[in-house]
């Protein structure tokens, strides 16, 4: 029986076997390029099946195709022209497949649609995953530095979480963040940071308001459009990349400190010139005539041991995608880990990402797409988010410059006098009491289903979740200033625990249909969208802070044993629900594919309005030239493949305020200060300041005008877009100072911003052969912003507060002048002898000397003092004689690109530029002058040597003959550092522009004749470095710095910013 069962099941077997054999059918052939070379690791599929192979090292292969005649092969791979092909008679098909380098022909992502780039009307830049994944980058947005016109991305700083600002053609807000509206799959995101390069496919920015209206109330400042990879046709494709480097700090030798004698003579003139030398010189250096012997007491290297750590990164991701005949999908996992070159500074990122398209019926397609990010961010580098005060920017470089550069009597182990917490702690010890950890969490799942519904008419609904936390938890030892006055409890460390929490849900519905089978002939092309959308923002923040730890704990321990504390405020606070109800259209209407007219309409209404305010019209339109696709241009047609006239119209809102400043809300507080119970109701605060309710707010406003010319020659050799643009925004959403109301604000629509402008960007295919290749590629951006109305205010003033009340105003807003204005003082140089004279015990001011002494201080008012230009020529220096020393805007900004390849091997080398802008250099101040402090070291300028002295440095006396003072201080240049309180003239105010090697690469393919044999379809090794050098006049340690980022009116101050770091990576690209 046994047998017999035996013999029947191979009898079945064998035919089926024979049916098969009889059905499927050998199909072989060769796959090469257009110059006859073969083509290795080209995918093979039978179209609508999981069935393929790939080409072997001679461009060879076969494949077995069941019932094989009609069926249609697909011929694909990175870098060229995807190729269908019907099987007929024939079982040998050898197929030539051309590269895919026609840019006019690239896919742009607009606004719920995509075109192809010959067919844009409004202004839009791109880069695709190729620029994108061709420099080892932890965050998007350094691969964008440079490499798109209109667009300047600033990273703020240099630790590894630092803010990274994207601006879109200047931004025209003032007291509102100017950031554009981030859009990754179609969902709303706050930023772009935690998603890897590796995922993305491609980035649009929508620069003009005809491209951005159909975003309406969120695109006044542009739109970023993310599109993230999705799952090719053919068989399962696996991918690996990881790179491995090192770096160290940046231009380590900008700022030097003077040396231990250096420091101690500093000291000893500043206590003679305040006559306190007993108290603050020999009871903690010894008398005078011991000086000498602090000339061979090495000091400490503080920066060096703060910032010196040689830092690592180890970066890896591996992503899969496959297709069947109903489905396409991808998955990835990517990580990013980084130990800085800050002691303790640390992060980490991991990231997921799933990706399908599932086609269960020829009508209907189905997209889901869902990513995780998880970002842990360690040390006291992460206290660099939006710095606000004076204490901020504890724990970094501050400490590390002016600290004792050697151990003194007199200065505590763990903090200098009370008054002086937080300003002048030991460097390592400061490092270790402004500890935070941030925990960063985001998770994202979209889904669409579009039904085709007819023949060119199509349904679209949408539906997503965006749940998004940070967690920080920041830490304040013995040496801070909060600890030392703040606290409730002093004296002991403390900690503050915060938890913001936003989830955000979207509801999207789009109906389109293209007209094509109702005009029946290609020279009308009409098609039309309608859309509404709805999205629900639920927001809240849970804080608490605990206070009196034992004096031994360190952050680990306070963050585990919060029981150990005391807590002293705890809230959790829920903002209002943010909603916006939308509803929008367009319509594109082409003839003859040589003039084409577009318009958009999109209708808001949002929540943070009050009724009668909530809704907003934003209208847009366009109509384009295209003058190549013209019967008399035809003769140009070998040598000019398009040129494209355009010109748009638009208006687009913003409603970038927060939820709660319409209406008036309570909110409940709790304090010690009170004696009946800790807890007191008030009106709602932004960033701590009270905010008087405005419930006649309503929409800011911007429309724009854009024209542009596209062009492309020599099937795209060289190819570019000139465009020249002028943009308004109206009824700015300003917050108004409204002292002796009881409020600190009230958000009013005050006045208009202008931004007009010039961009340009041009490619070269300078060379391409089959072994060798050159391509250079850039773009420049010159804008011109002016602030056009203040709704009949004189000016808005603001304070950076770096030096916290001393400066005052240092920057102001005035009409017919561009935001980022500084304000302050004229240097006029220094006091000289002439203009005293000495009574016997001071120096008494001649007539007509201009009387600075209300600013520097009376026992500073003297020969060799800063000298500040009398500006109303009344005789005094007082704050009515500050103006405007500077801009913080840029001219211009732009990027240049190299690369090639020569045989196996690739290069590339890629530059960004800045010109035109000022740097607030805060650190120039602090670090060159002794304010009300003692103690603190000083730049090796203000040496005794290169600076004004009173002092007789044989004896020891002060200086009062003027004839043996101007002898001493002979060859000189800067003024005595002592002063009363920082003052900010236009000495501090620096050159911010620059050139910049972003990055550098060099690469080696292995060929794929040998990696075939390892199943490998691609293998390449390669080198990075980055920041190699920035040319730049700027004394500091980089001009690309932004460290008072608390409100928009304060840009380029560089504050105690954490250094950027100069790094070299290797690095291994595998595809199987």
């Amino acid at each position: 029986m046994k047998n017999l069962t035996y013999k029947i099941s191979l009898l079945i077997l064998g035919l089926f076997a024979t049916v098969y054999a009889a059905d499927a059918q050998e199909i072989k052939g060769v796959v090469s390029d257009v110059n006859g070379e073969p083509l290795i690791g080209v995918s093979v599929f039978v179209d609508g099946t999981t069935l393929g192979v790939s080409t072997g090292v001679d461009g060879d292969y076969a494949i077995d195709v069941p019932d094989a005649k009609g069926k249609t092969l697909v011929f694909s791979m990175i870098g060229m022209a995807t190729k269908e092909v019907v099987i007929g008679n024939s079982t040998t098909l050898n197929v030539v497949l051309e590269e895919d380098s026609n840019f006019l022909d690239e896919t742009v992502v607009i606004g719920y649609a995509t075109v192809k780039r010959r067919d844009l009307m409004g202004s839009v830049t791109s880069v695709g995953s190729d620029a994108l994944t061709q420099v080892p980058v932890a965050t998007v947005g350094e691969a964008l530095t440079g490499k798109m016109a209109g667009v300047q991305v600033t990273t703020t700083e240099g630790d590894p979480d630092a803010e990274i600002k994207i601006r879109v053609r200047g931004g025209g807000s003032i007291t509102q963040d100017a950031s554009p509206l981030y859009i990754v799959d179609g969902f709303p995101v706050e930023s772009i940071s935690d998603i890897p390069a590796s995922d993305i496919q491609s980035i649009d920015v929508l620069k003009d308001a005809f491209s951005t209206a159909i975003y309406g109330s969120r695109g006044a400042n542009g739109v970023v459009l993310v599109t993230t990879k999705s799952g090719a046709a053919g068989k399962i494709s696996v991918s690996y990349n990881a790179y491995w480097g090192q770096k160290e700090m940046a231009n380590a030798d900008a700022i030097q400190t003077g040396s231990s004698y250096d420091f101690v003579q500093n000291q000893y003139e500043l206590a003679v010139l305040r006559d306190r030398v007993d108290d603050d010189f020999v009871k903690v250096f010894g008398v005078f005539e011991d000086i000498d012997l602090y000339k061979n007491i090495e000091k400490n290297d503080w920066v060096k041991k703060v910032f010196g750590n040689v830092g690592t990164t180890f970066n890896h991701n591996v992503s899969v995608s496959g297709s069947s005949d109903k489905v396409k999908w991808t998955a990835s996992y990517a990580h990013v880990g980084d130990k800085a070159i800050m002691i303790g500074s640390d992060y980490k990122r991991d990231n997921l990402n799933f990706k399908t398209q599932y086609k269960p019926i020829k009508q209907i397609t189905v997209d889901i797409n869902a990513r995780y990010s998880r970002t842990e961010v360690m040390g006291a580098g992460a206290n660099s988010m939006n710095d606000g005060g004076s204490t901020s920017s504890n724990g970094r470089l501050k400490h590390a410059v002016q600290y004792t550069p050697f151990p003194i009597t007199g200065v505590a182990t763990d903090s200098d006098l009370a008054e002086d917490y937080g300003d002048n702690a030991p460097p390592l010890k400061s490092v270790a009491d402004n500890d935070n950890k941030r925990i960063r969490k985001n998770w994202t799942l979209n889904g669409a289903v579009t039904w085709h519904i007819i023949k060119n008419l199509n349904l679209k609904v949408e539906g997503g979740i965006d749940d998004y936390s940070q967690e920080d938890n920041r830490f304040y030892g013995l040496t801070t200033y909060y600890v030392g006055n703040s606290a409730t409890i002093k004296g002991q460390p403390a900690t503050q625990y915060k938890n913001a929490f936003r989830t955000n849900y979207r509801s999207t519905n789009t109906l389109n249909y293209n007209f094509a089978e109702v005009f029946g002939n290609d020279d009308h092309k009409l098609d039309l969208l309608v859309g509404q959308e709805y999205i629900l923002t639920k927001s809240n923040t849970l804080s608490s802070t605990i206070e009196g730890f034992p004096e031994f704990f360190d952050s680990q321990m306070a963050w585990n044993f919060m029981a150990s504390g005391t807590p002293v405020a705890s809230n959790n606070f829920y903002n209002p629900n943010g909603q916006l109800l939308s509803f929008f259209g367009r319509a594109n209407y082409e003839f003859g594919g040589r003039y084409a007219l577009s318009a958009t309409v999109r209708a808001d209404g949002s929540s943070k309005f009050e009724k009668g305010n909530q809704w907003g019209v934003f209208p847009s339109a366009a109509a384009s030239w295209t003058i190549s696709n013209e019967p008399w241009m035809e003769n140009a047609s070998t040598w000019l493949d398009n040129l494209k006239l355009r010109y748009s119209y638009g208006t687009a809102g913003n409603n970038n305020i927060p939820s709660n400043v319409s209406s008036l809300l309570f909110q409940a507080n709790n304090t010690q200060w009170i004696s009946m119970g800790n807890t007191w109701w008030g009106t709602t605060t932004v960033g701590g300041k009270s905010i008087m309710p405005n419930p006649d707010l309503t929409w800011e406003t911007t429309v724009s005008h854009n024209i542009g010319l596209d062009f492309s020659f020599l099937r795209s050799r060289i190819n570019g877009s000139l465009e020249v643009y002028h943009n308004t925004t109206n009824d700015l959403l300003i917050q108004f100072p409204v002292a002796g109301s009881g409020y600190d604000y009230q958000y009013r629509n005050l006045g208009s911003v202008q931004n007009r402008g010039f961009e340009a960007s041009l490619n070269f295919v300078l060379v391409e052969k089959k072994n060798f290749g050159l391509t250079l590629g850039g773009n420049i951006s010159i804008n011109e912003n002016k602030v056009t109305s203040l709704g009949g205010l004189e000016k808005i003033e603001a304070t950076s507060e770096w030096a916290s009340t001393e400066i005052g105003p240092d920057y102001v807003v005035t009409v017919g002048r561009p935001l980022g204005d500084m304000y302050g003082y004229i240097s006029d140089g220094r006091y000289s002898v002439d203009e005293f004279t000495h009574n016997g015990t001071s120096w008494v001011a001649n007539e007509g000397t201009v009387d600075a002494s209300d600013v520097l201080g009376k026992e500073f008012f003297r020969p060799g003092a800063m000298k500040l230009k009398d500006v109303n020529g009344d005789g005094k220096i007082t704050v009515d004689d500050k103006t405007i020393i500077g801009n913080a805007q840029p001219l211009g900004i732009g990027g240049f690109n190299l690369s090639g390849y020569l045989y196996g091997f690739d290069f590339s080398a890629n530059f960004s530029y800045v010109f035109g802008n000022n740097i607030y250099n805060a650190n120039k101040i602090e670090f060159s002058h002794s304010r009300k402090y003692s103690n603190r070291n000083l730049l090796s300028s203000m040496n005794v040597e290169n600076r004004w002295t009173n002092i007789d440095w044989a004896t020891g006396e002060e200086i009062t003959d003027p004839d043996r003072l101007n002898e001493v201080n002979a060859g000189t240049t800067m003024w005595n550092p002592g002063v009363n309180k920082a003052i900010f003239s236009d000495w501090a105010v620096e050159d911010g522009s620059f050139l910049r090697l972003q990055s550098a690469t060099l690469g080696y393919t292995l060929p794929q004749k040998w990696t075939m044999k390892i199943k490998m379809q691609k293998l390449r090794v390669y080198v990075t470095g980055t920041n190699l050098f920035c040319l730049t006049d700027y004394s500091g340690y980089d001009p690309e710095v932004d460290t008072r980022r608390k409100t928009p009116l304060t840009p380029g101050v560089d504050c105690s910013a954490y250094p950027k770091s100069r790094g070299y990576v290797v690095g291994v690209n595998i595809t199987f």
